[in-house]
């Protein structure tokens, strides 16, 4: 109850506003605010009925709206309402020979009504609260990885931060090796969890190095300490991870683009492992 009386308040507030409005402009204005039963007979002619809490019943002419708030609206016959109706918590009866031009709006919140838009709200309030909580958490590890774990994440911006097209490329054809090998595996589901930690500690170590980077692009993080500038590169990541249609692309693109960093820096030190030993 206490949901559908906001409801109602908020749409009468909306509609006595837009009367209100349209009773300064009108040259003859004729308007009926009541929140009683309302009654009008055939040779009344108004350019707007409005009835909170109530029923109404029209026999006359209404030229341009006629809303109905938590009560039902009746329109006789020989009737004439020449713009829309629009009917809260109630039923709209219209006989044979009355006439209305425009649109007929019909909301009856009944309580099954009622529970699907609150059930329908608690889901979208949870799935923004989850999503809200996901950014939090992400932003804060990305700053603490960055400032613990500073000297062990060290890459070559030169050769690796500006060539993200291949980045990207290597990391989209990581995944669909990870995710080939993991069908054809007989043990695929013990390396389900190491494959995923895998995958989330890359995206990490890539949210680290990007926002690092990011960071420092801005001025007034430059002469700041190091944690400022990954705190600045991963909200604007974050940010951007949260716009709606294009934002799980985003995602996606900055997975890959982790995915591959970490890929073509492991395969370096490899290389570099065997150049050693040969030369030894």
């Amino acid at each position: 109850m206490k949901g559908r009386r906001i409801i109602i308040s908020f749409i009468t507030v909306m509609i006595v506003s837009m009367a209100i409005f349209n009773t300064a402009f009108a040259k003859e204005p004729k308007n009926i605010i009541h929140n009683k039963q309302t009654v009008i007979p055939k040779n009344q002619q108004l350019e707007n009925v409005i009835v909170l809490g109530d029923d109404a019943v029209i026999s006359g002419k209404v030229k341009t709206a006629v809303v109905v708030i938590n009560g039902n609206l009746t329109v006789k016959k020989g009737a004439d309402i020449r713009g829309s109706v629009f009917v809260l918590g109630g039923k709209v009866s219209q006989e044979k020979g009355a006439k209305i031009t425009e649109h007929v709006i019909n909301v009856n919140l009944n309580n099954e009504t009622l529970h699907s838009l609150i059930f329908a709200g608690t889901i979208i309030l949870t799935l923004w609260f989850m999503r809200l909580a996901v950014s939090l958490i992400l932003i804060v590890l990305t700053v603490l990885v960055g400032v613990l774990m500073r000297k062990r994440i060290s890459i070559d911006s030169k050769s690796v931060y500006f060539t993200p097209g291949k980045l990207i490329l290597t990391g989209f054809m990581g995944t669909i090796a990870l995710s080939i090998f993991l069908t054809v595996t007989i043990i695929a589901i013990p390396l389900v969890i190491i494959v995923f930690l895998g995958i989330f500690v890359s995206f990490i170590i890539g949210l680290v190095f990007l926002s690092r980077e990011i960071g420092k692009e801005f001025a007034i993080v430059r002469e700041k300490p190091e944690w400022l500038a990954l705190f600045v590169g991963i909200v604007l990541l974050t940010a951007l991870m949260n716009i709606p249609l294009i934002g799980g692309i985003i995602f996606l693109i900055l997975l890959w683009y982790s995915l591959g960093l970490s890929i073509t820096s492991i395969y370096r030190k490899l290389k570099e492992r065997r150049k050693r030993k040969g030369n030894v």
